[in-house]
C-alpha cells in the first residue's frame, strides 16, 4: 500500500497562524488551491448557484478526521496543558466552512461565481500542533502493522485544478498571484473597491478569525525540546535504544526511527519497515517511555501555563467567539 509519512511526529505543523494565514498559503499551492475554485472568470456566464455550506458538510467523512485525543495506542487518554489553547482542526473546519460561504457571496458581489467543495476532505494527520498519537515517534502498533513508519494514503478524488484569470485572484485574494507573496493587486475592480486581502481576508475579519497562535506553538515546540533533556525522559531513551538493539536495530531516538529502513517515496510499505516499526512500539511498551516522556513534559507545560496564563487565556477565548461566529454565518 502507498504510504504517506509524518516524517517529524513531534514537530509544529505548518499553518500555526490561524485558519486565514493556512487558507493563503494554500492558495500559494496550485493543486489544493485551485481544486478550491471552479467555474470562477471575469462573468458570471454558467450563472452557476453557489453550494450551500450545509450540503457541503454533508459530503464530508467526519470519521476520517484526526482526533484531539487518541483514542488507541500508546498514546491513548493522553493530553497536554496547553492543548486546551490551540485550534484544533474541528475549529478550523468550521471557520472555514464559514468564511468559504462568506466569500462565495463576496466574489459574487464582483460578479465571480465561485463553488467551493467541501471543507475537511483532506484532513492532515493531526488535529493540532500537539499530534500527541506520533508527539514521541509513533505509538499506534495496529496502524504499524499496516503503514510502517507511515500515515494511511490519501484516498480521497481531488478535482482537477481549473484556471483562474488574473481578475478572479486579485478580487479574492487582494493580490496578483496566488502565492502570499505576491504583489499588492489594484484597489479596485471594475469600479468597486476590493476588500483588504480580498474576499478571502474580508470573510475572516468578519469572523474574527485573524488569530495568531504563535505563542501555543512556540511553547508547545520547547516544552517538546526540554522534556528530552529531563533525566527521567534522557533514561528513557537510552533503554528503549538498548531494546531496539537487543531486536537488531541500531537508533539513538524514536525520531530517528523512522529512518531505519530506506524507502521510495510513494512505494508499498515493505516489510521490513513494518518490523522495524512494530519493534519501536514494543519497545516503547516495554521502556514505558510514552508514559515517562508524557509526564515530565505535562510538568513543564503546566508551568508555561502559569507563567502565560493571561495570553493564553486570551488566545483560548478569541479562537471560541471565532468559532461561535462562524457557527452563527453559517446558520445565516
Amino acid at each position: 500500500m502507498p504510504r504517506r509519512t509524518s516524517r517529524e511526529p513531534g514537530r509544529l505543523r505548518p499553518g500555526t497562524q490561524g485558519p486565514l494565514a493556512r487558507s493563503l498559503a494554500a492558495l500559494a499551492g496550485a493543486g489544493l488551491a485551485l481544486t478550491a475554485l471552479t467555474g470562477c472568470g471575469d462573468t458570471d456566464p454558467a450563472g452557476q448557484a453557489p453550494p450551500r455550506a450545509g450540503a457541503a458538510a454533508a459530503e464530508v467523512d467526519e470519521s476520517k478526521w484526526p482526533k484531539v485525543t487518541p483514542d488507541t495506542g500508546l498514546a491513548r487518554g493522553l493530553v497536554l496543558p496547553l492543548q486546551q489553547y490551540m485550534q484544533t482542526y474541528q475549529d478550523s473546519v468550521v471557520i472555514e466552512r464559514a468564511a468559504r460561504s462568506l466569500q462565495t457571496q463576496c466574489m459574487a458581489d464582483f460578479g465571480f461565481t465561485v463553488a467551493f467543495p467541501p471543507v475537511g476532505t483532506n484532513p492532515p494527520p493531526n488535529a493540532d500542533d500537539a499530534n500527541m498519537s506520533r508527539r514521541y515517534g509513533i505509538t499506534d502498533r495496529a496502524m504499524a502493522e499496516k503503514y510502517g513508519f507511515g500515515i494511511p494514503p490519501d484516498t480521497v478524488e481531488h478535482p482537477p485544478p481549473p484556471k483562474l484569470t488574473a481578475a478572479a485572484v486579485a478580487v479574492l485574494t487582494g493580490r496578483k498571484g496566488l502565492d502570499p507573496r505576491a504583489e499588492p493587486a489594484p484597489a479596485t475592480y471594475q469600479g468597486k473597491k476590493i476588500p483588504k486581502d480580498g474576499c478571502q481576508g474580508a470573510s475572516f475579519d468578519r469572523i474574527g478569525a485573524r488569530i495568531d497562535f504563535a505563542l501555543s506553538s512556540r511553547l508547545d515546540h520547547d516544552s517538546l525540546v526540554k522534556s528530552q533533556e529531563t533525566p527521567e525522559v534522557q533514561a528513557g531513551i537510552r533503554a528503549w535504544s538498548g531494546c531496539m538493539k537487543k531486536k537488531g536495530y541500531a537508533v539513538a531516538d524514536p525520531y530517528a526511527a523512522i529512518d531505519l529502513i530506506p524507502r521510495v517515496e510513494g512505494a508499498e510499505t515493505s516489510g521490513k519497515e513494518i518490523s522495524a516499526a512494530v519493534a519501536d512500539i514494543d519497545c516503547k511498551k516495554e521502556t514505558d517511555l510514552v508514559r515517562v516522556w508524557h509526564t515530565a513534559e505535562a510538568a513543564i507545560q503546566t508551568q508555561q501555563v502559569e507563567q502565560n496564563q493571561l495570553a493564553l487565556q486570551q488566545l483560548k477565548e478569541k479562537n471560541a467567539a471565532a468559532v461561535k461566529a462562524a457557527e452563527a454565518a453559517l446558520r445565516g
